[in-house]
């Protein structure tokens, strides 16, 4: 049994494979891989979410990450982020080093390194506001700036939700007050305060792994990276940093409102200054949108949306 054949036993049915890939059927998704790689030995993993990642063992032993990208179509966007990820590669940053593109899919080296870890613990809290900054300051060292789409149209609160899973329209009921406390963040986070930087939106512990000293070792999620305000990127950041499925044991997957502010304190601490009011204020409207738009989600999917902690955060920073 292989990747494919143990996600769609777990998920027979799941509108998310269809909708990326348009198929639930095991072999032809496996001829799909084999098209976009012909060495291609065996699919050792598959996931499904944004895009679908595929976890490829070629012939000769070495292993390719092939991601199919369905929400974001840009070419040069994902061309950029590329070059982005192969000049921190060459700098020894520990990112996995792209290979080759195939219109809106990347291939990549699979990179394993290290372990993941709980960041509910201070020290690995710390790490990875300190591997912010890192990140912050080699990528937008490189020049370049890539801009991905939020693809949020005028004068909406959200933006299209990540995939299929999530019909904001058909749930608008009750979901009330996760709207307006969205648009009163989003009003303040749009003022765009503070300094623009290359950074990374989806800057949580399922996306880095790390070595016995706290050290990143592999970061993932480079369709994440985008052009920002960096109090932007910081709120958001800060909003889910703990968020991670990929760990033995049970957590709660969000910061508490205490957990947050003080990722912003490690933040501003790794980077010598702290912010100044306006980019305080704009860094936590941006902590609470990204837990709103969870929330949103949350309730789409029926669940809870209390559960996402939003109610305390947004009366804590708003």
């Amino acid at each position: 049994m292989d990747g494919v054949d143990k996600l769609l036993r777990r998920y027979p049915d799941s509108p998310v494979v269809v909708d990326v890939l348009g198929t639930l059927d095991a072999d032809a998704i496996r001829a799909r891989v084999r098209e976009l790689e012909p060495e291609t030995d065996e699919v050792f993993s598959f996931a499904a979410s944004v895009g679908a990642v595929f976890g490829v063992r070629r012939r000769d032993g070495s292993r390719v990450a092939i991601k199919v990208n369905k929400l974001f179509a840009d070419e040069e966007y994902l061309a950029d982020v590329q070059d982005v990820q192969a000049r921190l590669a060459d700098a020894g940053y520990p990112a996995p080093r792209p290979l080759r593109r195939v219109g809106t899919v990347t291939v990549d080296e699979w990179l394993d390194v290290g372990e993941f870890r709980n960041a509910h613990e201070p020290a690995v809290r710390e790490a990875m506001a300190r591997e912010l900054v890192r990140f912050h300051r080699l990528a937008t060292a490189t020049g370049l700036r890539p801009r991905r789409a939020f693809l949020r149209p005028d004068g909406a609160i959200w933006p299209k939700p990540h995939n299929v899973l999530f019909d904001f329209g058909a749930t608008a009921a009750g979901a009330e007050w996760i709207d307006e406390i969205g648009a009163a963040a989003r009003a303040i986070a749009d003022v765009a305060a503070g300094t623009e930087l290359v950074g990374h939106t989806d800057w949580s512990a399922k996306h880095i792994r790390f070595d016995e000293q706290l050290r990143a070792t592999a970061v993932y999620d480079w369709d994440s990276v985008t052009t920002d305000v960096e109090p932007n990127l910081v709120g958001t950041a800060a909003g889910s940093f703990t968020y991670t499925e990929e760990l033995d044991e049970e957590i709660d997957v969000w910061p508490s409102t205490e957990e947050s502010l003080a990722f912003i304190d490690e933040y501003e601490l790794a980077r010598g200054r702290p912010f100044a009011a306006d980019e305080r204020r704009a860094a936590h409207a941006a902590c609470v949108y990204l837990r709103a738009y969870a929330a949103r989600c949350h309730h789409a999917f029926g669940g809870d949306a209390r559960e996402t902690g939003l109610a305390d955060l947004a009366g804590a920073l708003l």
